[in-house]
């Protein structure tokens, strides 16, 4: 009786080398993954992607809403009614910017830098009381005319149904590179 269950044991693996095919240096064709075109990829993603949790969470996804808005528009002064007074901005190579009256400053020189700009958000996302927006931004220098591409990343932190603090992630040397060219 032994001896039987080892007869099947080797007729099955001679029946399962037999069955295999043999192996080829060609690799089989993948099926091709499908993706949405570019064009639908890049649309914002101001909608919430899953029904809220709590009316926090539904106000925190508004002000997303608000931030996209007032920055596609350019409407400087209702984007300064969505900061705390005790906001705080962060951009790179510069020192933390306090309060409500540092945001003007700020905005105004972003205005005397550049003659045009026109920001597309290419991501946004909100978890609690966080919210992270990828922004594209083709901006003209005022100073030379030079058009400059600009990728950033914003991160906001929402307190109170207000931004208490903004951190934003880009290359600074963007706009220097450009001006050192429209002056060579």
């Amino acid at each position: 009786m032994a001896n039987r269950g080892r007869t099947k044991t080797k007729t099955r693996r001679v029946k399962a080398r037999a069955v295999k095919p043999a192996k080829s240096k060609a690799r089989p064709a993948r099926a091709a993954r499908t993706r949405p075109a570019r064009s639908a990829r890049t649309q914002p993603a101001t909608r919430a992607r899953t029904a809220s949790k709590s009316p926090a969470a539904d106000g925190v996804r508004a002000l997303a809403r608000r931030i996209v808005e007032t920055t596609l528009s350019n409407d400087d002064e209702g984007a300064f009614a969505l900061y705390a007074g005790n906001v705080e901005s962060i951009e790179p190579g510069q020192p933390p910017m306090r309060g409500i009256d540092a945001i003007r400053q700020k905005f105004a020189g972003w205005r005397t830098m550049v003659s045009s700009a026109q920001f597309e958000p290419r991501r946004v996302c909100v978890d609690g009381n966080t919210i992270v927006i990828e922004w594209v931004g083709d901006c003209t220098l005022a100073a030379t005319g030079k058009p400059v591409r600009l990728h950033e990343v914003a991160i906001h932190e929402v307190r109170d149904g207000k931004i208490s603090r903004e951190l934003f992630f880009y290359d600074p040397a963007t706009f220097a590179q450009a001006a050192a060219e429209s002056a060579s």
